[in-house]
């Protein structure tokens, strides 16, 4: 896979998006040192926004799993009001920082619910514009997106707020101005979701939920995290930057050679069953130093980045989730943003309590954090362990499927894609199916395709017996002859 080639210029509005968007706290620091009223008009915008996008977020998983829902979310009718409530929210908090009267709370209140409709709508159309990308692909432009976001966030924060406020307004349209343009085109759809990966039973947010935390637990607890502990304190380098925000540029340093990594396992159970587990060993063994030690203060370094990590592998992995079909983008962002602004709201109101308020909540942070690197070493080995007990005791089930938790070594020709992609076109499979079978045809089996594009095996299953039968073979052996024979 040549991962340049697939890159757009237009996804780098993606980074615009992202420095206005206004659920992640950073982005309010150019405001917070120009609302004229600040102590007022801040607190009901931030609760008004955060409890508008959690029931918006909510609203929009619920209406993605109804017939039809999820395209009309995706619509152009949609895509421009949420748009445009965006943009009006964000005048109100303009006004609010260029006009005397404009900062009172009442106002507050109306621009954080404006921005909280726009953020839902917007993610969900980023999230299917991302959509387009596998796990490769989409891990490494949103880690150059959220490291390109993070320097412009870096540079508002350390200039004039005139100046700030001059660039915060060409980024505003830029940010809305892509999915409208999809949209108005009517390019803008769930193309995977007509292909049946459901099944006949019909979606429900529980049902949703749950196939959601079956294959991307770790990476959705790891952006909660992310939410609380960004919600319960604001650690900002010499009165200036975010640590969050330095955390995104050093995370995105790391993940993007994680991208060019080739392995015979997929990349995403690799980085979560390997990488992360040995960093966050790492991190605790620094954390266990004494307080105002060296191995401490680059621990609390270091744990910024690790924590800007998996923000950028969840960002990547719900794409990922998107490009596979299972579920609706509507339902996948929807969520996402409803439960990160929960997260959110429960760090400031965590903040607030005595135990974060001791030595400005290090130690309390410090033990949230160990917990969840606790968790994450756990399920990596837990993972390893249910893998070598599979591969030990458990037979293949399906023709050609290899065994649990085993990669497949079968050696193909070197034009495999080019003999695939002539099958596809003769049989006329559909793009996920075709997606398919070209790692059919490179030998890969039944866990290492659903690993790799985010789907469960039931439904790579599913679209397995599709292929056969269209293009007319009852077993792996036979499809692989169909392909060798070009």
């Amino acid at each position: 896979m040549h991962l340049s080639s697939s890159f757009k210029l237009e996804t780098l509005m993606l980074a615009a998006f992202l420095v206005t968007l206004p659920i992640y706290a950073p982005n309010h620091l150019l405001f917070e040192t120009g609302v004229y009223d600040t102590g007022a008009y801040m607190a009901p915008f931030a609760n008004t926004l955060l409890g508008v996008s959690v029931v918006a977020g909510l609203a929009a998983a619920w209406a993605s799993a109804r017939p039809g829902g999820a395209a009309r979310l995706l619509g152009r009718g949609w895509v421009f009001a949420g748009s445009g409530c965006y943009l009006a929210g964000y005048v109100l908090f303009v006004l609010a920082a260029a006009v005397p009267g404009f900062g009172a709370a009442p106002l507050a209140a109306a621009a954080g619910a404006l921005l909280g409709l726009g953020t839902v709508e917007l993610s969900v159309c980023w999230g299917a514009y991302m959509a387009q990308y596998d796990l490769r692909q989409a891990l490494l432009w949103v880690a150059v997106m959220v490291g390109l976001s993070a320097l412009l966030e870096m540079l508002l924060a350390s200039v004039t707020f005139a100046v700030g406020l001059l660039v915060f307004c060409v980024l505003l349209p830029l940010g809305c101005f892509l999915p409208c343009w999809k949209a108005a085109q009517g390019r803008l759809s769930d193309r995977f979701v007509a292909e049946g990966a459901q099944g006949d039973a019909p979606l429900t947010l529980r049902r949703g939920l749950l196939a959601m935390m079956r294959l991307l637990a770790m990476p959705f607890a790891g952006l909660m995290v992310f939410a609380f502990l960004m919600g319960a304190r604001k650690f900002i380098l010499f009165d200036v930057v975010h640590m969050e925000v330095l955390g995104c540029v050093l995370g995105a340093l790391v993940v993007v050679p994680l991208c060019f990594v080739r392995s015979s396992r997929p990349l995403l159970p690799v980085i979560y069953r390997l990488v992360l587990p040995a960093f966050a060993l790492a991190l605790i063994f620094l954390d266990s130093f004494p307080g105002g030690s060296v191995p401490l203060w680059f621990a609390a370094w270091l744990s910024y980045a690790f924590f800007g990590m998996l923000a950028i592998l969840a960002l990547a992995s719900l794409a990922a989730l998107a490009h596979g079909g299972e579920l609706p983008c509507g339902f996948i962002f929807g969520v996402a943003v409803a439960a990160f602004a929960a997260f959110s709201i429960l760090g400031v109101a965590a903040a607030a309590t005595p135990p974060f308020q001791e030595q400005e909540g290090g130690p309390a942070l410090l033990v949230v954090s160990t917990l969840f690197f606790v968790a994450l070493i756990g399920e990596a080995l837990m993972s390893l362990w249910r893998a070598s007990r599979g591969a030990g005791e458990a037979p293949a089930t399906d023709e050609g499927d290899e065994l649990p938790g085993r990669p497949v070594a079968v050696p193909r020709p070197l034009n495999v894609a080019a003999r695939c992609d002539a099958l596809a076109d003769e049989a006329s499979l559909t793009p996920r199916e075709r997606e398919i079978l070209g790692y059919l045809g490179r030998g890969h089996g039944i866990a290492f395709i659903a690993g790799t594009l985010v789907i469960s095996e039931s439904t790579v299953r599913t679209h397995v017996k599709a292929i056969y039968r269209k293009v007319g073979v009852g077993s792996r052996e036979e499809l692989l002859a169909r392909v060798d024979e070009g």
